[in-house]
């Protein structure tokens, strides 16, 4: 059922591969839906492994360039066993930007939350999460891609008090809210028969704070 509010479109994004973006992602989603939010992932990397790990049923990304024609309020993906829904994509063939924004317009009206993993396209009402790690080449590229993407959140994930480069970040991203999240291995995806596992109770409430952040 479509909402009168404006929608809550977050995109997350980071420098390079293996920070923790889809983790983040899939249990900001975990959260959100455990808050009482409908949520949506939408995934456009056939290189992530969303499709496998959530069990991932139609419809794909394949669906609606196929059809050729206005996305529908009842094409949009149903919630999965995890609790909330997934677009991703089987093949590697592109996602034309107009596709794309008709299908995130549509989401955007009929889900509380669309968390975009790493998107191809952008839009003007996305509001950007920036996840990076706690060392020199995540600060390059935090430095390489804050101007362009403007985020309103960045996550220091695998974050340690006894590395020294967090008050760098800080400087940085002087606009940006930054939450940390400690190096822990249940960050990690804990997944069982598709469903994601609580992390620990130091973690589960950090990821619970970035969830009510993006929330409100």
């Amino acid at each position: 059922m479509p909402h009168s509010r404006s929608p809550r479109l977050w995109g997350t994004f980071s420098a390079s591969g293996g920070v923790g973006t889809t983790t983040i992602t899939l249990h900001l989603a975990r959260i959100a839906t455990r808050l009482g939010q409908r949520v949506l992932i939408v995934e456009s990397d056939t290189r992530a492994p969303l499709r496998e790990i959530l069990g991932a049923v139609p419809p794909f990304w394949e669906e609606y360039r196929r059809a050729n024609a206005l996305v529908k309020a009842e094409a949009l993906p149903q919630p999965l066993r995890a609790g909330f829904a997934l677009l991703t994509r089987r093949s590697s063939a592109p996602i034309s930007e107009e596709i794309f924004t008709q299908f995130c317009t549509l989401a955007g009206e009929n889900f509380d939350l669309v968390l975009f993993d790493n998107p191809h396209h952008r839009f003007l009402s996305m509001n950007t999460i920036f996840v990076a790690e706690n060392t020199l080449p995540s600060l390059i590229g935090l430095t390489a891609l804050a101007g362009e993407l403007k985020p309103k959140l960045v996550i220091i994930n695998k974050h340690s008090a006894r590395l020294k480069k967090r008050a760098a970040l800080e400087g940085f991203v002087t606009d940006a809210k930054i939450f940390t999240l400690p190096r822990s291995q249940d960050l990690h995806l804990a997944l069982g028969f598709g469903v994601l596992r609580k992390l620990s109770s130091q973690n589960e409430q950090r990821v619970t704070d970035i969830a009510r952040e993006i929330l409100r």
